[in-house]
Protein backbone atom coordinates (compact mmCIF):
# COMPACT_ATOMS: atom_id res chain seq x y z
CA UNK A 1 0.00 0.00 0.00
CA UNK A 2 3.00 2.26 0.70
CA UNK A 3 4.61 1.65 -2.20
CA UNK A 4 1.72 2.36 -4.32
CA UNK A 5 1.25 5.90 -2.10
CA UNK A 6 4.68 6.48 -2.97
CA UNK A 7 4.79 5.98 -6.81
CA UNK A 8 1.12 7.98 -7.16
CA UNK A 9 2.85 10.95 -5.44
CA UNK A 10 6.16 10.15 -7.94
CA UNK A 11 3.97 10.35 -11.29
CA UNK A 12 1.81 14.12 -9.16
CA UNK A 13 5.65 15.38 -8.65
CA UNK A 14 6.98 14.69 -12.00
CA UNK A 15 3.75 16.15 -13.74
CA UNK A 16 3.62 19.39 -11.27
CA UNK A 17 7.14 19.78 -12.17
CA UNK A 18 7.01 19.71 -16.37
CA UNK A 19 3.85 21.59 -15.91
CA UNK A 20 6.12 24.32 -14.28
CA UNK A 21 9.03 23.96 -16.67
CA UNK A 22 6.44 24.46 -20.09
CA UNK A 23 5.53 28.06 -19.83
CA UNK A 24 4.20 29.26 -22.73
CA UNK A 25 5.27 32.86 -24.05
CA UNK A 26 3.70 34.42 -26.29
CA UNK A 27 4.61 37.67 -28.93
CA UNK A 28 4.05 40.40 -30.37
CA UNK A 29 2.92 41.96 -26.77
CA UNK A 30 -0.34 44.56 -27.81
CA UNK A 31 -3.19 44.89 -25.58
CA UNK A 32 -5.87 42.94 -27.22
CA UNK A 33 -4.01 40.27 -28.75
CA UNK A 34 -4.97 36.32 -28.18
CA UNK A 35 -3.12 32.90 -28.46
CA UNK A 36 -4.96 29.48 -28.01
CA UNK A 37 -2.87 26.52 -28.02
CA UNK A 38 -3.25 22.78 -27.94
CA UNK A 39 -0.87 21.27 -25.13
CA UNK A 40 0.21 18.01 -24.02
CA UNK A 41 1.95 17.24 -21.06
CA UNK A 42 2.55 13.96 -20.50
CA UNK A 43 -0.88 12.01 -20.38
CA UNK A 44 -2.82 15.62 -19.78
CA UNK A 45 -4.11 17.37 -22.69
CA UNK A 46 -5.51 21.13 -22.21
CA UNK A 47 -6.57 24.06 -24.10
CA UNK A 48 -4.35 27.02 -23.80
CA UNK A 49 -5.74 30.59 -24.14
CA UNK A 50 -3.57 33.46 -23.27
CA UNK A 51 -4.27 37.32 -23.64
CA UNK A 52 -2.27 40.62 -23.37
CA UNK A 53 -4.35 42.95 -20.75
CA UNK A 54 -3.65 46.40 -20.72
CA UNK A 55 -2.91 46.14 -16.82
CA UNK A 56 0.52 47.00 -16.29
CA UNK A 57 3.23 46.14 -13.34
CA UNK A 58 6.96 47.49 -13.00
CA UNK A 59 9.07 44.79 -11.78
CA UNK A 60 12.39 45.87 -11.28
CA UNK A 61 12.28 49.10 -12.81
CA UNK A 62 11.08 47.44 -16.02
CA UNK A 63 7.56 47.35 -17.38
CA UNK A 64 5.26 44.53 -17.69
CA UNK A 65 2.33 43.40 -19.53
CA UNK A 66 -0.12 40.88 -17.84
CA UNK A 67 -0.80 37.93 -19.61
CA UNK A 68 -4.01 36.51 -18.60
CA UNK A 69 -4.06 32.39 -19.03
CA UNK A 70 -6.80 30.16 -18.77
CA UNK A 71 -7.95 27.63 -18.02
CA UNK A 72 -5.42 28.21 -14.96
CA UNK A 73 -6.53 31.58 -14.28
CA UNK A 74 -3.01 33.05 -13.51
CA UNK A 75 -0.96 35.86 -14.74
CA UNK A 76 2.45 35.86 -16.15
CA UNK A 77 4.47 38.77 -17.11
CA UNK A 78 6.16 39.51 -20.48
CA UNK A 79 7.79 42.26 -21.56
CA UNK A 80 9.52 43.73 -24.73
CA UNK A 81 13.09 44.04 -23.44
CA UNK A 82 15.45 46.98 -24.73
CA UNK A 83 13.36 46.85 -27.71
CA UNK A 84 15.41 44.15 -28.20
CA UNK A 85 14.13 40.45 -26.81
CA UNK A 86 10.56 39.71 -25.53
CA UNK A 87 11.43 38.45 -21.87
CA UNK A 88 9.63 36.85 -19.35
CA UNK A 89 9.75 37.71 -15.07
CA UNK A 90 9.00 34.34 -13.47
CA UNK A 91 7.78 34.86 -9.71
CA UNK A 92 9.48 31.71 -9.21
CA UNK A 93 13.00 33.15 -9.71
CA UNK A 94 13.21 36.27 -8.81
CA UNK A 95 15.66 37.32 -9.93
CA UNK A 96 15.63 36.29 -13.18
CA UNK A 97 15.04 37.70 -16.65
CA UNK A 98 13.90 34.93 -19.08
CA UNK A 99 14.75 36.13 -22.91
CA UNK A 100 12.48 34.06 -25.35
CA UNK A 101 12.37 35.32 -28.70
CA UNK A 102 14.33 38.43 -30.74
CA UNK A 103 13.68 41.12 -32.63
CA UNK A 104 14.72 41.08 -36.23
CA UNK A 105 15.85 37.71 -35.39
CA UNK A 106 18.61 35.98 -38.01
CA UNK A 107 20.41 32.79 -38.54
CA UNK A 108 23.06 32.29 -35.96
CA UNK A 109 21.37 34.50 -33.34
CA UNK A 110 22.50 33.21 -29.65
CA UNK A 111 21.84 34.85 -26.42
CA UNK A 112 22.06 33.86 -22.99
CA UNK A 113 19.83 33.37 -20.27
CA UNK A 114 19.76 35.57 -16.95
CA UNK A 115 18.37 32.82 -14.79
CA UNK A 116 18.87 32.15 -11.58
CA UNK A 117 20.26 28.45 -11.48
CA UNK A 118 23.84 27.91 -10.21
CA UNK A 119 25.66 25.33 -12.18
CA UNK A 120 24.14 25.52 -15.57
CA UNK A 121 24.07 27.81 -18.57
CA UNK A 122 20.83 28.32 -21.00
CA UNK A 123 21.61 29.32 -24.33
CA UNK A 124 18.90 30.19 -26.85
CA UNK A 125 20.10 30.03 -30.69
CA UNK A 126 18.33 30.33 -34.12
CA UNK A 127 19.58 27.21 -36.13
CA UNK A 128 17.44 27.51 -38.92
CA UNK A 129 14.68 29.11 -41.26
CA UNK A 130 12.12 28.65 -43.63
CA UNK A 131 9.25 29.85 -45.31
CA UNK A 132 5.79 28.24 -45.28
CA UNK A 133 1.68 28.22 -45.71
CA UNK A 134 0.49 29.98 -41.82
CA UNK A 135 -3.06 30.21 -41.33
CA UNK A 136 -2.65 30.92 -45.92
CA UNK A 137 0.02 33.71 -45.32
CA UNK A 138 3.24 32.61 -46.66
CA UNK A 139 5.66 33.30 -43.52
CA UNK A 140 9.30 32.96 -42.45
CA UNK A 141 9.69 30.61 -39.59
CA UNK A 142 12.61 30.74 -37.24
CA UNK A 143 13.69 27.45 -35.39
CA UNK A 144 14.83 28.12 -32.10
CA UNK A 145 16.62 25.93 -30.15
CA UNK A 146 17.14 26.19 -26.30
CA UNK A 147 19.78 24.13 -24.68
CA UNK A 148 21.45 23.46 -21.20
CA UNK A 149 25.03 23.66 -21.87
CA UNK A 150 25.40 22.08 -24.98
CA UNK A 151 22.07 19.62 -24.78
CA UNK A 152 19.29 20.79 -26.52
CA UNK A 153 16.17 20.87 -23.80
CA UNK A 154 13.36 22.22 -26.59
CA UNK A 155 12.50 23.48 -29.65
CA UNK A 156 10.42 25.73 -30.84
CA UNK A 157 9.17 27.44 -33.94
CA UNK A 158 8.35 31.12 -34.34
CA UNK A 159 6.92 33.84 -36.43
CA UNK A 160 7.18 37.52 -36.25
CA UNK A 161 3.49 37.70 -37.41
CA UNK A 162 1.65 35.51 -35.07
CA UNK A 163 4.65 34.41 -32.24
CA UNK A 164 5.11 30.45 -31.43
CA UNK A 165 3.79 28.03 -33.75
CA UNK A 166 4.78 24.93 -32.04
CA UNK A 167 6.64 24.13 -29.05
CA UNK A 168 8.87 20.51 -28.45
CA UNK A 169 9.84 19.93 -25.15
CA UNK A 170 10.13 16.34 -23.23
CA UNK A 171 7.34 15.03 -22.81
CA UNK A 172 5.21 18.00 -23.95
CA UNK A 173 4.41 20.01 -26.92
CA UNK A 174 2.29 23.17 -27.30
CA UNK A 175 0.65 23.73 -30.73
CA UNK A 176 -1.22 27.09 -31.68
CA UNK A 177 -4.24 26.33 -33.56
CA UNK A 178 -5.34 30.35 -33.77
CA UNK A 179 -4.68 33.70 -32.63
CA UNK A 180 -5.98 37.55 -32.65
CA UNK A 181 -3.39 39.64 -33.70
CA UNK A 182 -4.44 43.51 -33.78
CA UNK A 183 -7.92 42.50 -34.22
CA UNK A 184 -7.24 40.73 -36.94
CA UNK A 185 -8.54 36.87 -36.09
CA UNK A 186 -6.33 33.78 -37.79
CA UNK A 187 -6.82 30.07 -37.92
CA UNK A 188 -9.12 28.73 -34.93
CA UNK A 189 -9.82 30.93 -31.78
CA UNK A 190 -12.90 28.51 -30.80
CA UNK A 191 -12.63 25.35 -28.18
CA UNK A 192 -13.76 23.26 -30.96
CA UNK A 193 -11.05 22.52 -33.72
CA UNK A 194 -9.38 18.94 -35.08
CA UNK A 195 -7.52 18.52 -31.48
CA UNK A 196 -10.22 19.41 -29.10
CA UNK A 197 -11.64 16.67 -26.50
CA UNK A 198 -9.51 13.35 -27.74
CA UNK A 199 -9.83 10.95 -25.73
CA UNK A 200 -6.94 9.12 -24.04
CA UNK A 201 -6.08 5.96 -26.25
CA UNK A 202 -6.88 2.83 -24.87
CA UNK A 203 -6.75 1.06 -28.21
CA UNK A 204 -3.56 2.35 -30.12
CA UNK A 205 -0.80 4.54 -29.34
CA UNK A 206 0.31 7.08 -31.82
CA UNK A 207 4.17 7.95 -32.55
CA UNK A 208 5.57 11.64 -33.78
CA UNK A 209 6.55 10.90 -36.77
CA UNK A 210 10.18 10.45 -38.23
CA UNK A 211 11.80 12.28 -39.16
CA UNK A 212 10.47 15.41 -37.97
CA UNK A 213 10.83 18.28 -39.83
CA UNK A 214 10.91 16.48 -42.93
CA UNK A 215 11.04 17.57 -46.84
CA UNK A 216 8.97 15.34 -49.14
CA UNK A 217 8.12 12.02 -47.10
CA UNK A 218 7.75 10.80 -43.39
CA UNK A 219 6.91 7.46 -41.64
CA UNK A 220 4.17 7.49 -39.39
CA UNK A 221 4.32 4.74 -36.69
CA UNK A 222 1.21 3.80 -34.36
CA UNK A 223 1.17 0.27 -32.45
CA UNK A 224 -2.59 -1.29 -32.24
CA UNK A 225 -3.32 -3.70 -28.89
CA UNK A 226 -6.05 -5.50 -31.25
CA UNK A 227 -7.24 -6.00 -34.96
CA UNK A 228 -9.42 -3.13 -35.83
CA UNK A 229 -10.46 -0.83 -38.56
CA UNK A 230 -8.89 2.51 -38.65
CA UNK A 231 -8.24 6.04 -40.41
CA UNK A 232 -4.91 8.00 -40.54
CA UNK A 233 -5.94 11.27 -42.28
CA UNK A 234 -3.32 14.53 -42.40
CA UNK A 235 -5.10 17.77 -42.06
CA UNK A 236 -3.37 21.47 -42.47
CA UNK A 237 -3.58 24.16 -39.79
CA UNK A 238 -7.36 25.60 -40.95
CA UNK A 239 -8.96 21.94 -40.37
CA UNK A 240 -8.92 21.31 -43.93
CA UNK A 241 -8.83 17.51 -44.65
CA UNK A 242 -5.76 17.01 -47.04
CA UNK A 243 -5.47 13.10 -47.57
CA UNK A 244 -6.49 10.08 -45.87
CA UNK A 245 -3.30 7.75 -45.80
CA UNK A 246 -5.99 4.98 -43.98
CA UNK A 247 -9.61 4.82 -44.87
CA UNK A 248 -11.47 2.83 -42.36
CA UNK A 249 -8.77 -0.10 -43.54
CA UNK A 250 -8.50 -3.21 -41.32
CA UNK A 251 -5.46 -3.56 -39.66
CA UNK A 252 -4.24 -6.34 -37.17
CA UNK A 253 -2.85 -5.69 -33.75
CA UNK A 254 1.22 -5.15 -33.15
CA UNK A 255 3.11 -2.22 -34.67
CA UNK A 256 2.82 -0.22 -38.05
CA UNK A 257 4.83 2.10 -40.12
CA UNK A 258 3.14 3.75 -42.52
CA UNK A 259 4.94 6.67 -45.21
CA UNK A 260 3.41 9.86 -46.12
CA UNK A 261 4.89 11.64 -49.43
CA UNK A 262 3.62 15.24 -49.59
CA UNK A 263 4.71 15.28 -53.05
CA UNK A 264 2.14 12.54 -54.52
CA UNK A 265 -1.07 14.15 -53.23
CA UNK A 266 -3.64 13.38 -55.43
CA UNK A 267 -6.54 15.78 -53.58
CA UNK A 268 -4.41 19.09 -53.43
CA UNK A 269 -0.78 20.67 -53.76
CA UNK A 270 0.65 20.20 -50.09
CA UNK A 271 3.15 23.42 -49.80
CA UNK A 272 5.20 24.04 -47.14
CA UNK A 273 4.10 24.32 -43.45
CA UNK A 274 2.72 22.77 -39.91
CA UNK A 275 0.28 19.90 -40.82
CA UNK A 276 -1.68 17.37 -38.31
CA UNK A 277 -1.92 13.71 -38.64
CA UNK A 278 -4.57 11.83 -36.99
CA UNK A 279 -5.11 8.48 -36.06
CA UNK A 280 -9.12 7.24 -35.58
CA UNK A 281 -10.95 4.21 -34.27
CA UNK A 282 -14.40 4.70 -33.52
CA UNK A 283 -14.76 7.40 -31.07
CA UNK A 284 -10.68 7.57 -29.71
CA UNK A 285 -9.04 9.82 -31.25
CA UNK A 286 -5.08 11.11 -31.49
CA UNK A 287 -3.32 13.81 -33.00
CA UNK A 288 0.22 14.79 -33.60
CA UNK A 289 1.59 17.81 -35.50
CA UNK A 290 4.21 17.78 -38.14
CA UNK A 291 6.07 19.97 -40.51
CA UNK A 292 6.85 19.54 -44.19
CA UNK A 293 9.62 22.09 -45.49
CA UNK A 294 10.27 22.00 -49.38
Amino acid sequence: MKESILIILIIILAQTHISAQVVTAVAPLKPGNKWIYYSKILFQRDIKKYEVTDTMKIINDIQFFLIFNTPYNDVTYMTLLNNEFYARYDESMPDSLYKYFKINPKIGDEWEQNLALEGATLYSTIIDTFSAQVFNISTLIFVVDRTDSGVVGSREYWTEEFGMLNGLYEQAEDILKGCVIEGVVYGDTTTVGISDEEKLPTEFVLHQNYPNPFNSSTTISFKLKSSESISLIIYDVMGNEIKRVIDNEWFNYGSHKIVWDGNNNSNQPVLSGVYYYRLINGSVKVTHSMILIK
